[in-house]
């Protein structure tokens, strides 16, 4: 599952007409990709350092790949902000 790739803002008041923008996402995310890839490999040697001493826990990576998932099941998300004077919708695709 690949996370948002755009991220769509727009503002409407009543008295105007609606503006919108589109926020390219996966600009964001190529710039993160070396720390995730660091990231990735501490937590696989911290996983096996652990399993390889005993200890209990050592599901570092399981989370780290989990919580990449959870990321990934934003895409779709629809945020409305209503009030008065303004409203903005966010959209993440």
């Amino acid at each position: 599952m690949f996370p948002p790739m755009l991220l769509y803002v727009r503002i409407a008041a009543p008295d105007r007409s609606r503006a919108g923008i589109w926020l390219p996402l996966f600009l964001v995310w190529l710039l993160f990709l070396p720390l995730v890839v660091l990231v990735l490999v501490l937590t696989i040697v911290a996983d096996v350092v652990l399993f390889l001493l005993g200890q209990k826990y050592h599901y570092y990576t399981w989370l780290l790949l989990h919580a990449f998932g959870l990321l990934g099941a934003t895409r779709g998300t629809v945020v409305h902000i209503t009030s008065d004077t303004t409203n903005v919708d966010i959209e993440l695709v």
